[in-house]
């Protein structure tokens, strides 16, 4: 019975200590901080980047705005033309064409607009900002305010 509480405690005492010397493992050199020419070097990518979005997106906005001033013109067209044609239209078999006609303009317009849509391929996706070094403090400022804490 002895025996078996010593060796209960050298193992509880070893398992201890195993767990104590786990952190001594650790990396004992950080990874480095970008310092500041990288930084501006980064910085000024950025920038470069970030124009070069921007142009990508008033350019995506352009082509968008085209795109949709010929749909609009498109459907308004087929109206119209939709319109004057049920004035002159006296049966019910013209007028059932001149509406079929009209919606076979505005789908094969809807389709073209969605096909020049998907021809302009995906939204531009913005750049992301460079990480700011971290500041790290002088050797001597945590001393002194270790003694002013004191």
């Amino acid at each position: 019975m002895l025996r078996n509480r010593r060796s209960a405690v050298i193992a509880l005492c070893a398992a201890l200590f195993t767990i104590n010397y786990a952190p001594a493992y650790a990396d004992p050199t950080p990874t480095p901080s970008p310092s500041i020419d990288s930084f501006k070097a980064a910085q000024e990518q950025y920038k470069i980047d970030r124009d070069a979005y921007m142009n990508a997106l008033r350019d995506r906005e352009i082509k968008m705005r085209a795109i949709n001033s010929t749909f609009k013109f498109t459907v308004d067209k087929s109206t119209s033309d939709a319109k004057s044609a049920m004035t002159t239209a006296t049966t019910p078999e013209q007028k059932n064409s001149i509406t079929a006609a009209r919606r076979a303009a505005i789908a094969s317009a809807i389709v073209a607009r969605e096909s020049a849509i998907a021809a302009l391929g995906p939204i531009p996706t913005p750049p992301l900002p460079p990480q700011r070094p971290s500041k790290i403090a002088p050797q001597g400022m945590s001393d002194q305010k270790d003694k002013k804490k004191r």
